[in-house]
């Protein structure tokens, strides 16, 4: 979370023994993370490059732990009110790179693949970038997942169209990945 009366960003980790670890904070790095994380066999290894610091094995797990909060930052608001599913997930940053690309260029004339120099990328940091991104209004990023949220009536013809965006929209989830799995397996019998 962004705090307007601190004069810096995070950039480290403290564990309760009062221990700090520098880490990486550019937008790019935690959008790896959160693909390392979003995988069943993930690893603490594979996470081992965001830290600028070396973390000793017996505080990797604390130092995950405070990864997370980092890369989940807690905001007070908006309040949930109880209405809808939290089980949906509306936004896949990889499977919607182009309407998040799109959007920040659109709201904020920011090109996310910029290299002002010729040879680095823009740097944001990820808290930077999240704001960015909880800020966009009005963009067909916010139009597909208000869709991947409509829970409403499917009798009108407004509620039958609404079902059908949803549909069009909807993200994988883990059971599509595991039947196309063993669709594959059973298809790949018939190919020998």
């Amino acid at each position: 979370m962004i705090d307007l009366f601190l004069n810096k960003l995070a950039d480290c980790i403290q564990t309760a023994a009062g221990n700090v670890y520098h880490i990486q904070t550019d937008w790019r790095v935690w959008l790896g993370f959160s693909r390392i994380i979003a995988t069943k066999d993930a690893t603490l290894n594979q996470i081992q490059h965001i830290y600028i610091d070396e973390v000793p094995p017996e505080e990797q797990k604390e130092c995950f732990e405070l990864l997370m909060k980092f890369y989940q930052p807690e905001c007070e608001l908006p309040r949930s009110t109880g209405e809808h599913a939290a089980a949906d997930k509306v936004l896949d940053y990889f499977m919607d790179s182009q309407l998040i690309y799109a959007s920040f260029m659109e709201q904020y004339k920011i090109d996310l693949l910029e290299k002002p120099d010729g040879v680095h990328y823009k740097q944001m940091h990820w808290h930077q970038f999240l704001a960015l991104l909880s800020g966009l209004h009005n963009t067909k990023l916010n139009e597909v997942m208000s869709y991947r949220c409509w829970d409403g009536d499917t009798k009108t013809d407004y509620g039958k169209q609404m079902a059908k965006l949803r549909k069009a929209w909807e993200l994988p989830t883990e059971q599509d990945e595991k039947v196309q799995k063993d669709l594959d397996a059973f298809n790949s019998l018939f190919d020998k």
